[in-house]
């Protein structure tokens, strides 16, 4: 199998070759908070009445954690210069990737980082997969018959849909399906062959504590039909319209119900609104997406969904626009259970974790 590493991994790996700590030898630990206390103590002692055998303990217990509040001081310094010091160092390798290749030679580097201790995403979780796997940068990857491992859908667009459309064999890593749950990207999915999983099975609960919290009671009624519209890649995957695809939905739904609609259109990243904030504030009767992760924030807010192609959430909603009337307000204890078993930690899918339940449930 071919593992495809994008340059950021390959980025990473150099980067991992720089002593960063030489950056934090000139750091000097400053004893600030000690020197307070000392001239605290200084103070106290030369008063004319003081009681030394009360006020020895008290001294002690100042001296240590002043001493303490000035390591954690100097500690704070030393992280925050190495995290400034790799993220320079990091842009400079990323933007010059080519002038390193051809320095050292791709395939010097890529025997480097395989045989290295050093983990990412494409190189861990392809060697647990397969032990024999073979390390390849992305861009010379032309053979999209060849089994492979591919992590997120930017710059591999033309080769998922290929892929997809032709049955072709593949893994693929993306973004969990919880994480606006959490303050910072935390869960990881790998799907066989696909974007999104399509097998459902009975999982055990024990996984069920790594959610934040539990989705809402479902919402009996609402004024807006909220949809969900695609981006071009899940138009591509899907082979719609984007042109017309609002509005074949908007015509088929009005066929069905007199309901409110309004449109969400995908926006960049760092312009989309808070959207599981929103579904629970707003006053919306169900959504709809293709295959958008907008269906579990959905279930989550408590607000019914329809899924019109696979995706994790198919079990708990419908799938079909002819069904807006007719909503999934089910049980969800035994979709939980899988959701759970269906989405991993960086540290599960690099120590070989993720890997053991995918086979055991997924594949």
């Amino acid at each position: 199998m071919k593992l495809l590493l994008n340059d950021k991994e390959i980025a990473h790996f150099l980067l991992s070759l720089i002593d960063h700590y030489s950056a934090i030898k000139d750091i000097e630990f400053q004893q600030n908070h000690e020197y307070i206390v000392r001239r605290y103590i200084h103070d106290e002692v030369h008063k004319e009445k003081y009681d030394l055998k009360k006020m020895r303990q008290k001294f002690k217990d100042k001296i240590n954690n002043a001493v303490r509040k000035d390591l954690r001081d100097w500690k704070e310094k030393c992280l925050n210069e190495l995290e400034n010091r790799r993220n320079s160092y990091y842009e400079k390798v990323h933007k010059n990737i080519e002038f390193f290749i051809k320095h050292f030679g791709l395939d010097f580097i890529l025997k480097e980082y395989k045989k290295s201790s050093k983990q990412n995403f494409v190189k861990s979780v392809g060697l647990n997969i397969d032990p024999n796997g073979t390390l390849i940068r992305r861009t010379h990857f032309n053979n999209f018959e060849d089994d492979c491992l591919i992590r997120n859908t930017v710059g591999n667009e033309k080769l998922l849909v290929t892929k997809i459309d032709n049955n072709y064999p593949f893994w693929f890593i993306d973004s969990g399906y919880t994480n606006f749950l959490e303050t910072r990207k935390t869960w990881h999915r790998i799907v066989r062959s696909h974007l999104h999983y399509g097998n459902y099975f009975d999982a055990p609960v024990d996984r069920l504590e790594n959610f934040k919290s539990f989705p809402k009671q479902w919402r009996e009624d609402g004024e807006f039909i909220y949809v969900i519209e695609p981006g071009p890649f899940a138009a591509q995957i899907f082979h719609c319209d984007l042109k017309t695809w609002k509005y074949d939905v908007e015509k088929e739904l009005k066929q069905h119900t007199d309901k409110k609609i309004k449109f969400r259109e995908k926006a960049p990243k760092n312009e989309r609104t808070n959207l599981y904030e929103e579904l629970c504030n707003e006053d919306y009767y169900c959504t709809i997406s293709i295959n958008s992760n907008a269906a579990t924030e959905s279930v989550w807010a408590g607000v019914p969904a329809i899924t019109l192609d696979r995706h994790i959430s198919n079990p708990v909603t419908k799938n079909k626009l002819s069904d807006v009337n007719d909503l999934y307000r089910g049980t969800l204890g035994n979709w939980l259970a899988m959701l759970s078993y269906s989405q991993f930690t960086k540290e599960e899918l690099i120590n070989g974790t993720a890997w053991k339940i995918l086979r055991k449930y997924h594949v």
